[in-house]
């Protein structure tokens, strides 16, 4: 690509001043033989005339993780390439260490506000930095100082960032691509670091461009099951794909919007699926990132094969559908084997009423009628298990299904207290509720809801003693409606209540003292409120009261 279509690809919101800049950088900035020489002309030619008072480039030094200044514009310049007072910023540190760090340009609009600014210049008021960095490695900072707050403008930062990108390309080239540029001086420094990054690193590494491998390393050859990287760069890179992706797509098609993505972007990075020299495919990630090659503009790609991670997110999904299936087989288990229950259980319950009720005569001995009356009440607390058993086994086989619409909010209420009227009838305990402000109507299944509110005032009445208090209040809640259920009762031990929805978890830990029951009724309200989209959350304190509330959408549940 020619450098007209790589500024083409520059963000359009610059100024025309800052395109010029740009343009002129772009025709000089690959011309330059040495880092130095194009770190000083990028400072003092290219910043110089953007109306900046001040630039300094640093480049960071691995070895120390420190930034080295090692070019400038302005106070901190000479006329001999000499950085004055020159200083080092350990990565993450100040503003242009977090810069680095982060891989991100910042506007710091007022540095006297910002306790990460290392002071380098007196008098400087605000900040514009941007990382020197491409394909994952960095190379450095440009950065700007300048006595005036709030100075700098998207547009500056946007030409600093297209700056920082051309200078990191271009040094990226010389630290990857040395080899092409001492090919005929024998084995030096440049060559040997070139070997260090290219040939031996154990990544697939392709410089392409539209229709040709330009360079392979060792790497490239071996994962794609070449003999040589010079019979994998004389092939034509489609040979290397399937026809198609796994989304149906054909690879050529895909193939051209992702380097599209790249060129435009400057860095890309997707899963592909290539296919070896033998006829192999396997999953791969690629990055591509746009790098200048003789004048052009080519794309450096690293290719790291994935197979071993997409067995092991198979494995997972696998293990999940399994785990689903597993679970489904216990709901189906435990659903049929409380149908088969409930017909003895009805008949049981059935005569043992009419032989309480000595609906056929009178008992010869008066312990039988108790018997009678123990074994009805036994067989409607088993069908009651029998019940909330099938209500879990349907809410996890998915099958329980909510019919949500307008309910009129008294007329549910009061119905539920009917149903509790027995039990707080025979401990005196008063049950009020308050409707507040305009709620008339709820959104809502109107059997879910009634059952919920039944769970929470059937526990509330049980938990609390003789001549206490339960109150059930609904409002509105901004999106939501709020309902929600205290008493004066005992109370939940605090270490409980992480775990008092759990299935068979009862809030009293003394077998002695509490209240018969399973520990199912607050697992179906919190399962059937989920299903609403509602939130449910418990207070308690110990011997004073517990407190439950949950939310209602206002609206069907997305």
């Amino acid at each position: 690509m020619r450098i007209s279509t790589l500024l083409m690809r520059t963000p359009t919101n610059l100024t025309e001043d800052h395109l010029q800049v740009l343009t002129q950088f772009a025709k000089d900035f690959i011309r330059m033989h040495s880092a130095d020489d194009l770190l000083w002309y990028t400072a003092q030619e290219i910043v110089g005339r953007l109306g900046f008072v001040d630039c300094v480039i640093y480049l960071y030094e691995e070895d120390k993780g420190r930034l080295v200044q090692k070019a400038a514009f302005g106070d901190k310049a000479s006329k001999d390439h000499i950085i004055k007072n020159a200083i080092e910023i350990p990565l993450g540190i100040g503003v242009t260490g977090s810069v680095a760090l982060n891989r991100t340009a910042e506007i710091v609009p007022d540095i006297k506000k910002d306790a990460r600014y290392v002071e380098d210049l007196h008098g400087m008021r605000s900040e514009l930095a941007a990382p020197i960095h491409i394909g994952g490695k960095l190379y450095g900072v440009i950065d700007s100082e300048h006595p005036e707050p709030g100075f700098f403008s998207k547009s500056h930062l946007e030409v600093f960032t297209s700056i920082a990108g051309m200078l990191a390309s271009r040094l990226a080239q010389w630290d990857v691509l040395s080899q092409l540029e001492v090919s005929q001086k024998g084995k030096t420094e440049s060559d040997e670091k070139y070997r260090l990054l290219f040939e031996q690193s154990d990544d697939a590494m392709i410089l392409a461009s539209e229709n040709k491998f330009e360079l392979c390393n060792a790497a490239a050859a071996r994962v794609f099951k070449f003999d040589s990287t010079e019979e994998m760069e004389s092939i034509h890179p489609s040979e290397v794909s399937p026809p198609f992706q796994p989304d149906g797509q054909k690879s050529e098609d895909k193939a051209n919007q992702m380097m599209a993505i790249a060129m435009e972007k400057g860095y890309h990075r997707f899963d592909w699926i290539h296919r070896k020299k033998t006829g192999e495919d396997f999953p791969v990630e690629v990055s591509l990132t746009r790098v200048p090659h003789y004048g052009q503009t080519a794309l450096f790609a690293i290719c790291r094969d994935i197979t071993e991670r997409t067995i092991a997110e198979r494995s997972i999904k696998q293990a999940l559908i399994d785990a689903q299936t597993a679970n489904r087989t216990k709901s189906d288990f435990l659903a049929n084997m409380s149908h088969e229950l409930r017909t003895p259980l009805n008949a049981i319950i059935g005569f043992s009423d009419m032989m309480a009720n000595e609906q056929l005569g009178p008992h010869a001995n008066k312990k039988y009628k108790e018997y009678s009356e123990d074994i009805q009440k036994a067989g409607t607390f088993l069908l009651q298990l029998i019940n909330d058993i099938l209500d879990l086994a349907a809410i996890d086989a998915d099958e329980k299904e909510i019919s949500q619409k307008p309910l009129k909010v008294r007329e549910i209420v009061e119905d539920c207290f009917r149903m509790i009227a027995t039990q707080k009838d025979a401990k005196t305990i008063d049950v009020q509720y308050d409707i507040q402000g305009p709620v008339r109507t709820i959104y809502g299944d109107a059997q879910a809801v009634r059952q919920i509110l039944i769970n929470l005032l059937n526990n509330a009445v049980k938990f609390t003693p003789q001549g206490g208090t339960v109150r059930l209040t609904i409002e509105d809640a901004g999106r939501d409606h709020l309902l929600t259920v205290s008493d004066t009762g005992k109370g939940i031990p605090e270490q409980k209540l992480a775990t008092i929805t759990n299935r068979f978890d009862r809030g009293d830990q003394d077998p002695f003292t509490a209240v018969e029951g399973i520990g199912l009724g607050l697992a179906i309200v919190k399962s059937l409120v989920d299903l609403h989209g509602g939130i449910l959350t418990i207070d308690s304190t110990l011997h004073k009261g517990t407190t439950v509330s949950f939310t209602l959408p206002k609206d069907a549940k997305a």
